[in-house]
């Protein structure tokens, strides 16, 4: 049998141009399918073969293995996903009232492109990524329709070209309001007309007219979102600003392109007084670029030490690998040296930089990587990938936890909470461009950097209009914990 498996520590079950759907999540998840055009061209193989490769590779690898039900119990007439999903832990994943999906997952190659693993990050998009609200009366009764807000917008595609930037509202698409049936839409499709609004300062909507978008299209969206020097008139201090939305490190698979780009910023940000690192939107990735940003970001005396410790299960030997704040990792770049880092932060932010997170904390002191935004997913654990290409399939499940140098990482299975809790949805006339000190959560760091920060300022809504938070399209790049690319031969450097 023709069984093959790959390594790789990312936090994020790659984006792609399909969702996910393996996993059981909840109602935020966008799901869709493959077309019969695809299923005729690569059909999916399914024998008993397949329920035993799944069974054999998850008895010897998956992290809580020992709850995995009795060989006796399991049902191989069941599909290949919810077979997969009978042996998986309650432990693994999130099952609460709001939620309720497992981090494990199973797929078919045959709808993983080539790009899509090597975790290219050129996906077929019109280039924005958007946050669903949904519209509710003043009884929290849903009104059947949606609005969609811009988070980011990717330079050199569609939607650049169309003008559409951060913060605006796509009210309708192609005169149509926005419903369960028709979101999907705005992932990608044919060229169409967008009806814009914008959500203006006395809380209202206004009409911003239509916009007329092209097809979507592959675009590359760099992980390296923006940056900048900002200079406090207040305080006089420089301050780096980087908003790094994905833990990937290049477009195709070898060529370091984004880890490049770091290298190059840190020389830009010597000499910085602090820090912000915007990871509102970014939901983890590779642990290499993690060990990579917080090498950079991280006080000197980190250099050499320990980034991270992963654990696997009892049957794996060595069970305990390490990565380090390794000095090598910047020869082309430079450390900042930094004693204190600002973090912006939302519950989309997870995985990879929730390790960033953690790992900078023992060396930095818990009190100074502060914390700004909400209340962060809570995935402290790692996937490995192992493909059967005979069959077609490919399994992610959990084979391990990740720990600080400290030994932490049980304190924030639920996720960070930040000690400056900041909400987008209720400062949505205050959503600006990346770098305009006036946005929100950039404007809340600069004074709490330079000491004008007022909590009752802060916490003070500007939104009375009815919304509720629905799906976003960053589920597309949703996390399933870590997964180890040739972490295992590489960990001991």
């Amino acid at each position: 049998m023709n069984i093959k498996q790959t390594f790789a520590i990312v936090f994020f079950a790659v984006a792609l141009p399909f969702f996910f759907y393996s996993c059981s999540k909840d109602d935020d998840e966008i799901v869709t399918t493959p077309t019969e055009e695809e299923e005729e061209e690569d059909p999916v193989v399914i024998t008993e073969s397949v329920y035993t490769w799944i069974e054999s590779e998850m008895r010897e690898n998956y992290y809580w293995y020992s709850e995995i039900p009795a060989a006796s119990s399991l049902n191989h007439k069941l599909g290949v996903l919810d077979f997969f999903d009978s042996l998986l832990s309650s432990k693994d994943g999130k099952h609460n009232d709001s939620s309720d999906y497992f981090y494990s997952y199973i797929e078919s190659t045959s709808d993983v492109s080539a790009s899509t693993k090597s975790i290219s990050q050129t996906d077929y998009s019109y280039g924005f990524e958007f946050q669903i609200y949904n519209m509710v009366d003043q009884n929290d009764n849903p009104l059947g329709y949606s609005y969609a807000h811009i988070l980011y917008v990717v330079p050199n595609s569609p939607a650049s070209e169309a003008g559409i930037k951060r913060g605006m509202w796509i009210t309708k698409i192609d005169g149509k309001n926005i419903t369960e049936s028709n979101y999907t839409t705005l992932l990608g499709s044919t060229a169409t007309k967008f009806t814009m609004a914008t959500f203006e300062t006395d809380k209202r909507f206004v009409a911003a007219g239509d916009i007329n978008i092209s097809s979507a299209r592959a675009i590359e969206d760099d992980p390296v979102h923006y940056h900048t020097i900002i200079t406090d008139e207040k305080s006089g201090k420089k301050i780096g600003y980087l908003v790094y939305n994905h833990f990937t490190d290049s477009k195709t698979d070898g060529d370091e392109k984004y880890n490049k780009e770091l290298l190059a910023l840190s020389k830009e940000f010597a000499g910085v007084d602090e820090f912000v690192l915007d990871l509102r939107y970014n939901g983890g990735g590779l642990i290499t670029c993690a060990q990579l940003l917080s090498t950079i970001l991280a006080p000197s005396s980190a250099l050499n030490q320990t980034f991270c410790n992963m654990t696997f299960n009892d049957k794996q030997s060595p069970r305990t690998y390490n990565l380090s704040y390794a000095k090598s990792l910047i020869s082309t770049g430079t450390n900042l040296n930094l004693s204190k880092l600002y973090v912006l932060v939302s519950n989309r932010t997870a995985s990879a930089s929730e390790l960033v997170i953690n790992a900078l904390r023992p060396y930095m002191g818990d009190a100074n990587v502060i914390l700004i935004g909400e209340q962060t997913e809570g995935k402290n654990v790692g996937s490995e990938t192992f493909e059967n290409t005979t069959y077609k399939w490919e399994m992610h499940p959990i084979t391990c936890q990740i720990y600080n140098s400290k030994g932490e990482s049980d304190f924030y299975v639920n996720g960070f909470t930040p000690k400056y809790q900041v909400a987008e949805i209720d400062h949505l006339d205050k959503i600006f461009d990346f770098g305009n000190t006036d946005e929100i959560m950039l404007s809340t760091a600069i004074s709490i950097i330079n000491g004008t920060y007022s909590a009752t300022k802060a916490s003070t809504r500007s939104t009375t209009t009815q919304l509720r938070r629905g799906k976003s399209s960053l589920e597309r790049k949703a996390t399933n914990g870590v997964v180890v690319d040739g972490i295992r031969q590489t960990a001991k450097q």
